[in-house]
């Protein structure tokens, strides 16, 4: 009978991470088949895509209600092929919201579950940690300080380094040269996400327009239509679409970023590009989310600023994420190269603080050797 293993990754780019995994299963002599859901990526290297992830790629508490159906039955369908299959191994990327339900049905039947990127609860909602100390076999982090976070709750855990370190051409990006008043978007990869942000950062650049000659750019996530980002659009200003695939170069050549706060936001630290972080929600979920969130832990919501421990990035959310609020720091970045010297001068020792292990491969090493 053949054997599988399951994979889950609902966002874009735990898509791409999802793909590395499996490459470095190859790699390493895995002959299992691959099966579960993903993107373009996973189905790309040999993935069979029981479900697509933009159908589960979705915001916030109340947006998710409208999808609790479709949700359900996919846990129904899931549980009937661990049934009927030889699932042996399960690989959860990110997304707790969804993941921790296939968590549980692989543990009723004694499937192990690994969680690569685990979830942040050191964040918010600590209380799932009593979950994933019954459910997942493996905690596989990214964040160096996590591991020392989820030993002390005695959950086993190791931590593999960051996909991104794998993905960013340090050695070629730092050579690009920066394009004077070029101003790089970068809306988010859901689709409620870029209706909700970008029409504040159109309205932001119409302002930004009147005091400085810009160049304006929009990163196009694989799930989102050239459609919406036309229609999430308020200004008459001219962009230029960016290609996913070629972000990372468009970033570096860019003076200022507006990034969607997520794992963009971290890339934007990575490359060296100063940012404005911002973020929006429905305002229930925005009311409810702050409940749970750990201020005892955390204090800022971009990685970036988490890592380096101090507020290099400015952060407006909610209803600190107005066209103004965003002028208001652009403005001085754009006359003042002194502002965003000192930027680039903190973000230049993040990049030492994750170290240089290949994500991936530690990852399936782990996999592969705890059966």
């Amino acid at each position: 009978m053949d054997k599988y293993i399951w994979i889950s990754a609902l966002e874009t780019s735990a898509d791409i991470h999802g793909k590395r995994v499996m490459e470095s299963l190859r790699r390493l002599g895995c002959t299992s088949k691959f099966l579960g859901i993903g993107g373009p990526n996973m189905a790309a290297a040999g993935m069979d895509l029981v479900f697509d992830a933009e159908q589960f790629s979705v915001m916030g508490l109340f947006e998710v209600i409208s999808h609790i159906p479709r949700v359900f039955k996919a846990y129904k369908h899931i549980k009937k092929i661990f049934t009927d299959i030889n699932i042996e191994k399960v690989i959860l990327i990110d997304a707790p919201d969804f993941h921790f339900k296939i968590a549980k049905i692989a543990r009723e039947k004694n499937i192990p579950v690994y969680y690569y990127i685990s979830p942040q609860v050191w964040a918010w909602r600590k209380g799932r940690i009593k979950f994933l100390k019954k459910y997942v076999k493996k905690l596989l982090c990214i964040f160096p300080f996590e591991k020392e976070f989820y030993r002390q709750n005695g959950l086993d855990v190791e931590y593999v380094g960051h996909p991104l370190m794998e993905y960013l051409d340090f050695q070629h990006l730092d050579k690009i040269v920066r394009e004077n008043n070029s101003i790089i978007l970068l809306p988010g990869s859901r689709i409620k996400e870029v209706q909700k942000i970008l029409p504040i950062m159109s309205l932001s650049c119409d302002i930004l327009k009147k005091s400085f000659d810009i160049q304006i750019k929009i990163v196009k996530a694989p799930h989102i239509s050239e459609k919406i980002i036309n229609k999430s659009w308020l200004s008459n200003l001219e962009y230029r679409l960016v290609d996913f695939e070629d972000r990372y170069i468009e970033m570096a050549k860019s003076r200022v970023g507006i990034v969607a706060s997520g794992t963009a936001s971290l890339e934007c630290g990575l490359i060296g590009l100063p940012s404005v972080v911002v973020y929006k929600v429905s305002y229930p979920t925005y009311i409810i989310g702050r409940l749970f969130v750990n201020t005892n832990f955390i204090k800022f919501i971009s990685m970036t600023n988490i890592m380096l421990n101090k507020p290099v990035f400015p952060e407006l959310i909610q209803h600190d994420f107005t066209p103004n609020n965003v002028v208001n720091i652009l403005s001085k970045w754009l006359s003042n190269e002194e502002e965003i010297f000192k930027i680039k001068k903190e973000l230049a020792t993040l990049r030492d603080k994750f170290g240089d292990s290949q994500a991936s491969l530690e990852a399936a090493k782990i996999i592969m050797g705890n059966s």
